[in-house]
């Protein structure tokens, strides 16, 4: 079973978000929020998908039971979806130079 609250919790700080700051960008109240990471409330599927839109996060990966989940920043998921549409000859050229640049 997922932590929700403590996950959610863990997600915003490490996301730099301060409960403020999210309510302000999701348009859902601080107190809310603040139910939500005490385990007080259930948020919705829809304001969850708000809050977790704002913390660059979709549902899927937040639910994902791995707690090794990575959160792509915008530039890495504009990088990702660039790959995906190259065909394959290339997204493998394209990853062993950067496996070169990162030595």
């Amino acid at each position: 079973m997922i932590d929700i609250p403590n996950r959610f919790r863990k997600l915003r700080t490490d996301k730099g978000f301060s409960v403020y700051r999210l309510s302000k960008e999701s348009d859902v109240s601080e107190n809310y929020i603040h139910k939500i990471e005490r385990g007080e409330n259930q948020p919705s599927v829809y304001i969850l998908e708000k809050l977790l839109s704002c913390l660059g996060a979709t549902l899927p990966e937040f639910l994902n039971g791995d707690s090794e989940v990575m959160y792509p920043s915008d530039f890495e998921r504009e990088l990702l979806e660039s790959v995906r549409v190259l065909p394959e000859e290339k997204a493998q050229a394209l990853l062993q130079m950067a496996k070169l640049l990162k030595n």
